[in-house]
């Protein structure tokens, strides 16, 4: 055989991965060197073959041969020199794969065709290795036979992960995950087996294992999620964990019970590692219960939501503005419920209802009540609706009310993922006339962001920074303080949420706030309640 044909480097790679399969022709000869596991995969005569193309040519699907033949074409009459493609082929097992196949042509000095190396890669294996950490993917996890496995399986996952995209971009949430999967190596037993699942998620098989390695195995890994963070973001891990075989042994149960559990963690019990129980499935039948019931609402035109208002005081205590607040006859909490909404998407479809509703009332008010403002929450979620800006648009045309008397409040406990594109449509609805107001400002990792790209009106004070306000209490102060501070130097109506007794209002009232908010003045209530008090002082 020609050396060329039969030499160490040839064998390495060859070796190199069972996916990926190799060859080299010496086109005068029409002599072809196959690697061994193309020869065992594909079921070849032998390693060294002649008339290797016919022979192929057989084992490709008959959709894709025109494709591959005309491909090979222009390769060998030198229309192109490298060979590019892909199409299945038959394995001996009998079946079809998506290979993706790459060639060069060597010439020799004369010019002439010399050597055809090419190499073959299956799709189908690009699903199994994560690119970026190298581990086997979620899919792997999924084929594992858990019937002889008795162990402890765990799935761990950054929390609040969408700050670190917000702050370093994908390149670097990528090189922080990549990170974590070496810190994973490090700590995990050597008989652990590593896996990446979906975003931020990564699951580790610990045979044999027990509930104690396993709490001992995260709480090393959340420590090292923290080394990784910086004084921009801090990283916190928070997990899911079942026991094999107690708590399954199908790869569809345990899967289903580690994201329960991990949920559960997630809502509940952050930065814990949460195995899998009565109350977490009891939780999560709940939350399935509420999700459907909420799903049935949403296409019965939302029967059962409702609409509630609560008024907002000058400082006069004059009834001058109101929020509109969402209520679902089925359960009392509305932070779940708005959540839940978001969760699934259903957030869109409620929406649009939600401005409907507080549009048609706002128009009712307005003719008895010009100056009177109208307020209602938008999520971003909402705003990267297509059309959704749209939408506010044509109802204030179609119902005839004046937008300069409507404040649309966006929620600052969203994930902002593109200030751009939000401060365009900021831009458009307050070009329109609308008032644009920043909700539950200073929560979230995005305030200063918020505030230095949208184009905003005014900005409401969570009231996590109020209810507690005391003149012991330095902290609150000084956040409110350079608050104000920061809303007059931009010209920036302020408004304080929260007030729930005099003594707290009697604090705000040494600095410059618009519009006061909160149970010391009115709870939220029906829209015929609230009429009466339009333009009426509250005591």
């Amino acid at each position: 055989m020609p050396t060329i044909l039969d030499n160490a480097l040839f064998t390495a790679f060859s070796e190199a991965s069972e996916q990926v399969y190799i060859y080299v022709c010496d086109v005068k000869r029409d002599l072809s060197h196959w690697s061994k596991n193309a020869v065992t995969f594909f079921g070849l005569p032998g390693e060294y073959m002649e008339n290797a193309a016919a022979l192929w040519k057989a084992k490709i699907h008959p959709e894709d041969r025109g494709r591959y033949l005309k491909d090979i074409a222009d390769v060998f009459s030198g229309v192109k020199t490298h060979h590019s493609c892909e199409y299945r082929a038959l394995s001996q097992s009998g079946d079809y794969v998506w290979l993706e196949c790459r060639g060069t042509m060597m010439k020799n000095e004369q010019g002439e065709p010399w050597l055809f190396v090419g190499m073959m890669t299956r799709l189908d294996a690009r699903n199994k290795i994560d690119p970026l950490t190298g581990l086997p993917t979620m899919r792997e996890f999924a084929e594992l036979d858990f019937t002889d496995i008795k162990g402890v399986a765990m799935v761990v996952g950054f929390d609040g992960f969408r700050e670190v995209i917000n702050n370093y971009g994908y390149r670097g949430g990528d090189e922080i995950l990549a990170d974590f999967a070496v810190k994973l190596r490090q700590v995990c037993p050597m008989a652990a087996t590593l896996y990446r699942f979906e975003g931020d998620e990564f699951a580790v098989l610990i045979p044999d294992g027990s509930r104690n390695q396993a709490g001992s195995v995260f709480e090393a890994l959340r420590q090292a999620a923290k080394e990784l963070g910086s004084r921009q973001v801090s990283l916190e891990i928070t997990g899911g964990a079942v026991c094999v075989p107690q708590d399954g042994t199908t790869q569809e149960a345990l899967i289903s019970k580690l994201e329960h559990s991990l949920a559960h963690g997630k809502a509940h019990r952050r930065s814990q590692l949460v195995f899998f129980s009565l109350e977490v499935s009891s939780e999560y039948r709940r939350i399935s219960g509420l999700k459907q019931m909420l799903a049935r609402s949403v296409n019965h035109a939302c029967e059962g939501f409702s609409m509630v208002y609560q008024p907002l005081v000058d400082q006069d205590h004059r009834v001058v503005c109101c929020e509109a607040l969402l209520r679902w006859n089925a359960d009392p909490d509305v932070g779940e419920m708005i959540r839940l909404l978001e969760n699934t998407g259903e957030i869109l479809p409620v929406g649009r209802w939600i401005v409907r509703q507080v549009f048609a009332q706002a128009r009712s008010w307005q003719r008895k009540s010009p100056d009177f403002i109208t307020g209602f929450n938008v999520s971003y979620l909402q705003f990267k609706d297509p059309g959704f800006a749209d939408f506010l648009i044509a109802e204030a045309r179609r119902l005839e009310i004046n937008p300069h008397q409507i404040a649309i409040e966006l929620t600052e406990s969203c994930q902002v993922e593109d200030f751009e594109g939000l401060a365009q449509e900021f831009a458009r609805l307050r070009a329109f006339g609308f008032n644009l107001s920043l909700d539950d400002f200073g929560i979230a990792y995005s305030t200063l962001l918020l505030i230095r790209n949208l184009p905003a009106d005014s900005v409401k004070i969570d009231q996590s920074f109020i209810r507690d306000l005391s003149e012991q209490n330095q902290v609150d102060l000084a956040i409110i303080e350079s608050v104000v501070s920061l809303c007059c130097k931009l010209e920036i109506r302020l408004v304080a949420e929260g007030v729930e007794n005099a003594r707290i209002l009697k604090l705000l009232k040494a600095y410059p706030i618009t519009l006061y908010q909160g149970f010391y003045f009115a709870r939220p209530m029906m829209a015929t309640q609230l009429e009466p008090l339009i333009g009426t002082i509250l005591p």
